[in-house]
């Protein structure tokens, strides 16, 4: 039973951490909203007593689309069918920092390798998803996921992950943070395009990607609200455009993002120097970097640096490792009293333990305590009656010997020690066949997982082995002591013992 409780709540925190702090609000930590991870007070939340590491995740909700791929399905008249399908499957993104902890996932690596942190479109899926989409290591799969519309996106899978647990097995997806990141429409992202709007002037435009709230842009004359300039002409220039908007904690006007634009003509152009078709000016290359319009005078060029945005600062949370999970406790009071009622952006933060976050798996677990109080209670009860009809059977076979004894001069409380020291003699004697027994059961089970599991209904595919020195000496310790204290009644059956009847009877 402990090693099925280790076993589950190593699996829960192998894949979250014992503590996860977000905004506050968030009642999963799959479902947390978007977090600037620039806190002021992260530095002094690593000190506290019993935090190991503190590290930056994100998620991100995905439908996973599997390749065309042959199945064969049976029909109606038993015989088989050979047909194409193409699945989807709702899955959960986790992002991660390139520093995070691979050693849970690394020991159930069946296949690959984790994800590195320079290739972003690299994921790390279940043999479980592997399976139902017919995926293969190093095979290219669609993602769809939402920014501001259902977006395709080619994700590389590296490595296959199998644990057995498929509460998370059947829904969670490893990949870099950065790659989530750029699937979220957090942060403020600013890009300059040209408009040509057929009014006879350029129109050269401020493009915001995200949260485009309370921006001012300073075009090189000062900080307004104006997302456009308009220009009769065009000639060889570069304009740069800066992004600003209020800092709570600062008090200040900071800047956001930048992005300029790279114009190059053949000459100073106008408007009417433009080839239209159909009123609509001549696009020759239309691309993400650059844009090429066709000219009375020659090519009209514009090429783009888009900025870089803040989306990199947002993340869903923070995983709190734990040194001792069994101050976990403790250590979230100290987390707590550190991070709550500390506004942060305009906002509060929490601090979730994942015994809450998933409180039926753990209720789960402190259920099976009472299991094991019930089971020792019951096989204590056998092993005090059948060392209790031992003891009997002993007393009545020497009936004769304790007649002697006491007309030899013995008392009552001499005879019923030997009596229990001949007791004492064959709990000894059990506990020490059963102790033998019982750790080299142990040991064929950790060394060669005899007993199998079902993983879809225990989390784990065998019965798995926690070895305590303490709750060894423990069990028998209690065994003996209560089995002794028990005897206690069976034996003094030696001073209802009359010497006279007993001799006669012999």
């Amino acid at each position: 039973m402990r090693g099925f409780q280790q076993k589950i709540k190593d699996k829960i925190t192998g894949f979250n951490a014992p503590l996860f702090i977000s905004k506050a609000g968030s009642a999963h930590i799959f479902e947390a909203e978007a977090l600037d991870r620039r806190i002021p007070f992260l530095t002094e939340l690593k000190q506290i007593p019993g935090v190991s590491s503190i590290q930056a995740v994100a998620f991100k909700p995905l439908l996973l689309q599997s390749t065309r791929f042959n199945d064969t399905i049976q029909i109606a008249n038993g015989q088989d069918s050979l047909v194409q399908r193409q699945d989807m499957l709702g899955l959960m993104l986790k992002g991660v920092e390139s520093r995070y902890n691979w050693s849970f996932i690394q020991e159930h690596l069946v296949q690959g390798r984790v994800v590195k942190p320079q290739n972003l479109n690299e994921v790390l899926i279940s043999l479980d998803i592997s399976k139902k989409l017919n995926i293969k290591l190093n095979d290219e799969v669609s993602a769809y996921h939402i920014k501001q519309q259902p977006i395709l996106k080619k994700l590389k899978v590296v490595g296959i992950y199998n644990t057995g647990f498929l509460e998370y097995d059947q829904k969670l997806v490893f990949g870099n943070l950065t790659l989530v990141q750029q699937m979220s429409d957090n942060g403020t992202k600013i890009s300059l395009r040209p408009k040509l709007n057929g009014k006879a002037e350029f129109l050269i435009t401020v493009e915001v990607e995200g949260d485009a709230s309370n921006l001012l842009f300073d075009w090189g004359l000062g900080k307004d609200i104006y997302t456009a300039q308009r220009f009769a002409s065009l000639k060889d220039t570069t304009l740069k455009v800066y992004a600003y908007r209020f800092g709570n904690e600062s008090g200040k006007m900071e800047l956001i993002d930048s992005a300029q634009i790279e114009i190059n003509t053949p000459n100073i152009l106008s408007y009417n120097d433009l080839q239209l078709e159909n009123g609509t000016p001549v696009c020759l290359i239309d691309g993400v970097q650059e844009q090429v319009f066709a000219t009375q005078k020659g090519p009209l060029r514009f090429r783009f640096l888009d900025g870089m945005g803040t989306a990199a600062q947002f993340i869903s949370g923070f995983e709190v490792e734990v040194s001792d999970f069994t101050t976990l406790a403790s250590t979230e009071k100290a987390l707590k009293e550190a991070v709550e009622m500390r506004p942060v952006n305009q906002h509060l933060l929490q601090v979730s333990n994942i015994q809450d976050t998933e409180a039926d798996l753990f209720s789960w677990l402190h259920f099976l305590d009472f299991n094991v109080l019930i089971i020792i209670f019951l096989m204590l009860i056998i092993g005090i009656i059948n060392v209790g009809s031992a003891v009997l059977v002993l007393i009545v076979v020497r009936t004769s010997f304790v007649g002697l004894l006491k007309a030899l001069g013995a008392n009552n409380r001499s005879i019923r020690k030997i009596f229990l020291w001949q007791a004492a003699y064959l709990l000894l004697r059990g506990l020490l066949i059963g102790n033998t027994l019982s750790l080299l059961l142990c040991w064929l089970q950790d060394r060669f997982a005899v007993l199998k599991l079902d993983p879809a209904v225990y989390y784990l595919d065998a019965v798995p082995i926690d070895f305590s020195l303490w709750n060894f000496v423990l069990i028998n310790v209690l065994t003996f002591g209560t089995c002794m204290i028990a005897l206690l009644l069976p034996s003094r059956v030696v001073s209802r013992i009359s010497p006279i009847k007993a001799i006669k009877f012999q």
